[in-house]
């Protein structure tokens, strides 16, 4: 310290301390608060949306199995017949007036060896003898029919099958023994196939032993009606298949039951091609 004092009064500054004032730092009031008032704002006049819709809560669904059945796929022919709708007779249009068996226009008289027959004409009688006429025929030989101009007799000629106007032919025939129902003694009977192309059908047989044969064909005769008008149809001898009619309307004849007196014909209307099946009964049953 002495040190010191006599360097300050070397340097001629005074020794005494120095007062330190000290300065009072006058209070700050604090500010006041501001109210900050909240901006509003501009309403827009427009539509509040609609409510969103709520979905239904889920429901537990018990599931059914069902039993799957196969099934056959049915030919074309099959769904041809599905389609086809049955319709009451008159609205059909179309009545049987005849279904009859065709008797045989011949009959096995005799016969030599197995390949010539002789036939006997039941459709003609001569006048004086009272007797019908007889033609010999060779087995699987066409014959054609001929006409006297004057006498107008029949009488057959061979020919060939690309000859139009062949008549008949016999296809085959055979000779069997058998018994008598009157008597022991075993006699001979003829059995023929005979085929008549004028007539039309299948091929028939002919035995010895009948006095009125009856072919294989049939009288068919139907009756269109439309209103007022009808129309005859004649399909004696027509295969099935076989298309007629008319007025816009077109019919076949699908199937011939003799034994049940029945024919099934498939009718078509040609401008909408709707078809209609239908089972007809014949007039008579034989």
């Amino acid at each position: 310290m002495i040190f010191r004092e006599k360097i300050v009064e070397f340097l001629g500054g005074s020794t005494k301390p120095k007062e330190i004032v000290k300065q009072e730092i006058p209070q700050v009031a604090p500010p006041q608060p501001v109210k900050v008032e909240p901006k509003t704002l501009e309403v827009i006049p427009f539509e509040p949306l609609p409510d969103k819709p709520t979905a239904p809560p889920p429901m537990l669904v018990r599931e059914v199995k069902k039993e799957v059945i196969p099934v056959e796929k049915a030919t074309n022919q099959e769904t041809q017949i599905e389609k086809v709708e049955k319709i009451p007779e008159p609205t059909f249009g179309l009545i049987c007036t005849k279904y009859e068996r065709i008797p045989s226009r011949f009959r096995l008289a005799s016969w030599e060896g197995v390949k010539k027959v002789e036939l006997e004409d039941l459709s003609k009688i001569d006048p004086v003898t009272k007797r019908h006429p007889r033609y010999w025929l060779r087995l699987r030989v066409p014959y054609k029919e001929l006409i006297h101009v004057t006498s107008k007799e029949s009488f057959f000629r061979p020919t060939n099958m690309q000859d139009p106007n062949k008549r008949l032919l016999v296809q085959s025939f055979e000779v069997k023994k058998e018994a008598l129902s009157y008597s022991a003694l075993k006699k001979p009977i003829g059995y023929l196939i005979l085929r008549d192309f004028k007539m039309g059908g299948p091929p028939f047989q002919l035995t010895s032993e009948m006095d009125s044969p009856m072919t294989s064909s049939y009288y068919l005769h139907f009756e269109q009606i439309m209103g007022p008008k009808k129309f005859f149809h004649d399909l004696t001898g027509k295969r099935n298949g076989h298309k007629f009619g008319g007025w816009g309307i077109e019919y076949q004849v699908t199937n011939q039951n003799f034994a049940q007196n029945k024919i099934t014909v498939l009718r078509k209307d040609l401008k909408t091609l709707k078809l209609a099946k239908k089972d007809l009964s014949g007039p008579t049953s034989l």
